[in-house]
């Protein structure tokens, strides 16, 4: 064995597997994208591949959302490459704790719910004779930190501290023990301050409650590798390339259509600053748009978009209804996956009052706003109830 003190990473996140946008299954999609992030590990000869959360989009993901995420794995145990994720917003943590003896088989470690230094959340590992430190910390809700953070000061009951404050002392046990001679690696998946939202993310987990400040970091960490926000970017107040999200793996919604999507490549070495060695580009996702059409415009404008080749959201500009245009536009434009008509704003004549017998929450709470507001429930509001709701479920406190 030759010994360097060079670690070759690989850094990604946010694969979101079991994505469905519009009634379209992604997931063919994003594994044609993980065997195109295989191949960049290969030619790059990394040593270790950082999984930094939301390794699926739901809770309990699809025969094939499990299949497209160890066939990677597979390949990569069989390439020689060990990995290490941990778990996101969207995973579930148990779940993916269930899997982690398994996995370990393919030289994958995986931390699924947070846990302290000296139950798991530390992870050593040898590469070429160098010693490397891996603190994982995985998204950890607000609602839950009492619970892990009971593991350092025994006593739920007096913990009163904010998400931050007690976030930075999880981070501090976890990094403990970084050493000088070691590659000291940090990953998160969390929203740090002045972070670029892709207008993809789940906005009740990137609110100021869910917001890091730089200073959380430890300063002998040699590489952050974050996940959670779909921008690649580095973090404000962080030196050099230090810190980074890799960003997801597609342009997950149509909020996403300008984001450019990558892999990072790096170099670490212990208490040197971190190179960048390549900062790739994926090829193979699709490419989304949002087109704003008028009516009157609908034949010239889709005669232009006939040849496009990713997906395709119109929106509508109309002074009335048609009845059957949405079905006419799909069916003359196939990439297209969502219609949204814009009419003129008209006073609401809806009944107030609603059954909840006869409708889900969601859709009671959409009638509710639309009685007072005159207006559709926007997308944002829409997935932070959903997200306060399934937390409520998974907690008890909904029957």
């Amino acid at each position: 064995m030759v010994y360097t003190d060079r670690v070759k990473i690989l850094h990604t996140a946010d694969w979101h597997v079991g994505r469905v946008l519009h009634g379209i299954d992604r997931t063919p999609e994003i594994r044609a994208v993980l065997k195109e992030v295989l191949e960049i590990a290969r030619q790059q000869e990394v040593d270790l591949i950082l999984v930094a959360g939301d390794v699926f989009d739901g809770k309990n993901p699809s025969a094939l959302a499990e299949d497209t995420v160890f066939g990677f794995f597979q390949a990569t145990a069989e390439a020689g490459i060990p990995s290490v994720v941990i778990a996101g917003n969207h995973d579930s943590p148990n779940r993916l704790d269930a899997f982690s003896g398994l996995l370990q088989l393919a030289r994958v470690h995986v931390v699924g719910n947070p846990r302290v230094a000296g139950q798991g959340g530390l992870i050593r590992l040898s590469i070429s004779g160098q010693p490397v430190c891996i603190a994982a910390l995985p998204f950890v809700s607000e609602r839950r930190l009492v619970r892990v953070t009971q593991l350092l000061e025994g006593d739920a009951g007096t913990h009163r501290e904010t998400y931050q404050q007690s976030m930075r002392k999880l981070i501090a046990n976890l990094s403990h023990a970084f050493a000088p001679d070691t590659v000291n690696l940090l990953m998160l998946h969390a929203t740090m301050e002045g972070a670029t939202l892709a207008n993809s993310e789940y906005v009740f987990h990137t609110t100021a409650d869910y917001t890091l400040s730089h200073d959380v970091l430890p300063e002998d960490a040699d590489y952050v590798a974050l996940g959670h926000i779909h921008n690649a970017q580095v973090v404000e107040g962080m030196p050099g390339r230090s810190a980074q999200y890799s960003g997801s793996l597609v342009q997950l919604d149509f909020g996403e259509q300008e984001t450019r999507k990558v892999v990072y490549v790096l170099e670490v070495r212990p208490g040197r600053p971190t190179e960048v060695v390549a900062e790739v580009p994926l090829r193979t996702g699709q490419q989304l748009r949002r087109v704003v059409i008028r009516e009157d415009e609908l034949e010239r404008r889709g005669s232009q978009l006939v040849d496009y080749a990713g997906l395709l959201k119109l929106v509508v500009e109309m002074d009335v209804p048609r009845p059957g245009l949405k079905d006419r536009i799909k069916a003359s434009l196939p990439q297209v996956v969502s219609v949204e008509f814009r009419l003129p704003k008209v006073e609401s004549d809806v009944v107030s009052g609603v059954d909840l017998k006869a409708m889900s929450a969601l859709e009671a709470y959409a009638r509710y706003y639309l009685d007072k507001r005159g207006t559709a429930l926007p997308d944002r509001l829409r997935e932070a109830f959903k997200d306060l709701y399934q937390s409520d479920l998974e907690s008890g406190v909904v029957p």
